[in-house]
């Protein structure tokens, strides 16, 4: 119920409350109810709201008011100022920052209410009363109001055990990191040991924090630079960089997702630069990956699907940022000091810096530039983007000029050009459509650094680079998209094309597909893959498996696929599948595969036979975090997450619908949260004991990158009586009577049918129901020593009647009649 306070004394006033309504037993003056259930005075958490907008949880005072209003909310004069008001009402503001400010009467138009079923206070203030400055952008979030998190540590990881008859491998993926205060120090590495020896990579080891004022992070370690403007390289340094995920969604990444198409339970392996940044167990048939963590923001990625019996596929995946446009007045930089982590084996660690920057000039042009240094090496970039009415454009060139070891000084230029068009009216999105050409003598970083250490001369250098990706809508359940890019060098007579043509449609409730691919096999040859696929339900219900087929031809021969797959469970945590699939070569295989997603982690097991080769593949991701308050075991984290605190609530959910519980320490964890956002963290109390009370539900949050927040939820463990009762002549008592103890504490009220709930009372004791009125009596109660069958605590008593209070007890003790407390 929403009560709105600048309005409530004058409706009250023509307002009565018809005791019609009510059936049997006494009634009593229901006045007090005019205007809902009225708040008592006092100190309440809420969500302060205003104009729509949820700015920050506050503990507002609600301060006693005349009778018939009940409480009304105290703004102070702090929180007023933070309403964004023009000066003219500011300068009405008192001197002392606790005083209660009418913010309708000084604001005309302005509104004041509280939500008691959603415990917010809403607060309005017309657009008129506002200074320029107060108009944020939607879902900003302050810096002040951002939390840094507990000191806490974590290790996030992915096993992933394969053994055939072939061969036997086994790789872990781990993330591990320590937050303390604002600093966060992190460690990604992956580690494989298999039949030809051992290998271990690491992608980076930094340690990291915020620098709001500049929207930035700072970066100290080993890391990859962005990628927006130049090739992005692996490096050892600092790193001085905008974090665009600072600024609101109405003011601001890409990770592409990678499709393929397994045969068996197959291995997908993704590298970027040469680094493994992912690697999977996936289940036959068509695969899609869409949860990649990329080291950057460019750079083309390395699709590698190993089959049971080790035949390999390729393809890669084109990545690149789109054009560099801006708001007017925005602006994106970012400045690097390191060293040039080798790429080559041998390779020599060169110093360089970097620097870029993005300037939003008007929405119709966006500056950018940027340098990059090195002994013997420079370059430069100048570029823009324009917004057309045809689409958006970005064309930039950089000249490079190096000095190579023996002496030789080579120049060359590079040209760049991107264009991005998305027709909403016809469900056309030409996403990226980039052209690159390079002179002869152009260099990159990386180029520069190869040459030095490589007694040849250059290494492969791109010559030209297009990529595209498009795709369109066809009618209401069809749609065309095509990706893929194609590679020339300067050195080499090699051509790389690769692309992916797909045409997916529905028919009723059954899915179908075509689709080619152009890939890379394991030799370097490329092939075309054509592929036709088909699912059909069987059965009607939402969570019935599915029936898939898939006919797929290429240079290697066909195939023919057929397969159940589905999903078990609750919360659909339990995924399985099953297939078979004969080759035109007249080898039969057959595969199972299932994977569970829980609380404490996620599981994955695989089968398959082909011919003489049989294959196991097991997989497990998750992660422990170490804090005050214990260890816990959970799902694979991401960048940031949350600790949910609830002691005594243990085997609540957290959210609704998923895994995660409170475990037996009162802590859960919960695997993602988005940074420099409002988040929503939701308790849901079913399942737990009838004794256990949440005090609150919901509660919202906003970290920092990377942070570890703890978000506390008060529960209390009390039983709960019932007591049935009943006047001196065995009547129910009056519905809606206030029900204190002898000290004067609140109760609540009675029930229907004279039914008392009585929560955290001693165990026996006496109240007074309807203290102030006419129906004044005084029961006493006992509670029982055990609950029922059903988890319930009952009991029976019989108000016996006490006088009525004469006028001068009544105004003393507060009663209706009682002059207003100042």
């Amino acid at each position: 119920m929403v009560v709105s306070f600048c309005a409530r004394a004058a409706d009250s006033e023509g307002l009565q409350f018809s005791e019609g309504f009510l059936i049997g037993g006494e009634t009593i003056d229901m006045q007090r109810y005019v205007q809902g259930n009225p708040l008592a005075p006092g100190v309440y958490p809420l969500e302060l709201v205003v104009n729509g907008e949820f700015r920050e949880n506050r503990d507002i005072t609600f301060v006693a008011a005349p009778a018939s209003l009940g409480a009304v909310p105290c703004l102070p004069v702090t929180l007023v100022r933070q309403l964004g008001l023009k000066d003219a009402y500011l300068a009405a503001l008192g001197d002392d920052p606790a005083a209660c400010v009418d913010v309708p009467a000084l604001v005309d138009g302005a509104t004041v209410s509280f939500d008691s079923g959603a415990l917010q206070l809403l607060v309005s203030i017309p657009q008129a009363a506002q200074a320029a400055q107060a108009a944020t952008a939607r879902g900003y979030v302050a810096p002040g109001l951002r939390d840094h998190g507990i000191t806490a540590a974590f290790f996030d990881y992915s096993l992933n055990h394969n053994r055939s008859t072939a061969q036997n491998s086994t790789s872990a993926s781990i993330h591990a990191g320590l937050n303390l205060g604002a600093w966060r120090l992190r460690h990604r590495a992956f580690f494989s040991q298999g039949t030809y020896g051992a290998q271990h990579e690491v992608i980076s080891s930094h340690l990291q924090r915020d620098l709001p004022a500049w929207n930035s992070q700072l970066l100290l370690g080993q890391s990859s630079t962005g990628g927006e403007l130049f090739e992005s390289v692996a490096f050892s340094g600092v790193r001085v960089a905008t974090d665009d995920r600072m600024l609101p969604d109405s003011l601001r990444g890409f990770a592409p997702v990678v499709q393929g198409i397994a045969e068996g339970n197959a291995v997908v392996t993704i590298r970027q630069n040469g680094t493994v940044i992912h690697e999977v167990t996936v289940a036959p048939g068509p695969f899609s990956i869409e949860d990649l963590y990329p080291t950057n923001f460019g750079g083309d990625l390395e699709v590698t699907v190993t089959e049971t019996d080790g035949r390999e596929q390729r393809f890669k995946v084109s990545f690149s940022a789109v054009p560099q446009a801006l708001r007017p007045g925005a602006s994106r930089f970012s400045a690097i000091a390191g060293a040039l982590r080798a790429s080559r084996r041998g390779g020599e660690d060169l110093r360089f810096a970097e620097g870029t920057y993005v300037r939003g000039l008007s929405n119709r042009f966006t500056a950018l530039g940027g340098v990059q240094a090195s002994g013997g090496f420079q370059v430069a970039l100048l570029g823009g983007a324009v917004n057309t009415p045809i689409g958006a454009f970005g064309v930039d060139l950089t000249h490079s000029r190096a000095r190579l070891s023996h002496g030789a000084q080579v120049t060359g230029n590079s040209l760049r050009v991107n264009f991005q068009r998305y027709v909403a009216a016809t469900g056309t999105n030409f996403g990226l459509a980039a052209h690159r050409y390079s002179t002869q003598g152009y260099l990159t970083l990386t180029d520069f650094a190869d040459a030095r250490s490589d007694d040849w001369g250059y290494g492969r250098r791109a010559r030209q680079r297009y990529q595209v990706n498009f795709s369109q809508r066809l009618g209401e359940r069809s749609t065309l998209s095509l990706s893929g890019g194609h590679v020339s060098y300067w050195d080499s007579a090699d051509r790389q094309n690769d692309f992916q043509l797909r045409f997916q449609s529905s028919w009723r409730r059954a899915n179908y597909g075509l689709s080619a691919l152009r890939y890379q096999l394991g030799n370097g040859r490329q092939d075309t893959r054509y592929a036709v696929s088909v699912s059909v339900p069987l059965g009607r219900s939402p969570s019935a498996p599915r029936l898939s087929s898939l006919v797929s031809h290429g240079g290697s021969g066909q195939q023919a696929q057929l397969g159940v797959n589905g999903m078990l469970g609750e919360t659909r945590a339990l995924s399985y599948s099953v297939s078979a699939s004969n080759a035109s070569t007249g080898q039969s295989s057959s595969s199972a595969y299932a994977a569970y997603q829980g609380g404490l982690g996620n599981f994955n097991a695989g089968y398959s036979r082909s011919g003489n080769y049989s294959a196991l593949a097991l997989g497990a991701a998750g992660s422990l975090v170490l804090h005050a308050g214990g260890v816990n075991l959970g799902a694979p984290v991401g960048d940031g997450f949350a600790l949910i605190q609830a002691d005594g609530a243990h085997g609540a959910k957290v959210g609704y619908g998923n895994a995660t519980r409170v475990a037996r320490n009162g802590y859960a964890l919960l695997p993602h949260v988005s940074p420099y956002r409002w988040n929503q963290i939701d308790l849901d109390p079913s399942g737990l004991p009838l004794d256990v009370e949440l005090l609150q539900t919901s509660q919202r949050v906003a970290p920092t990158a990377g942070s570890i927040v703890r978000v506390a939820f008060n529960a209390t463990r009390e039983r709960t009586l019932f007591i049935d009762a009943t006047d001196a002549l065995g009547q129910p008592l009056p519905f809606a009577a206030r029900v204190e103890d002898e000290a004067g504490r609140a109760f609540g009220a009675v029930g229907q049918g004279g039914v008392i709930q009585l929560r955290g009372a001693p165990a026996q004791g006496a109240l007074i129901v309807d203290p102030d009125g006419a129906q004044r009596c005084r029961l006493e109660y006992t509670t029982p020593d055990a609950p029922d069958a059903y988890g319930l605590s009952w009991s029976q008593a019989i108000c016996t009647p006490l006088p009525v209070p004469s006028p001068g007890l009544q105004a003393a003790l507060g009663g209706a009649d009682a002059p207003p407390v100042p």
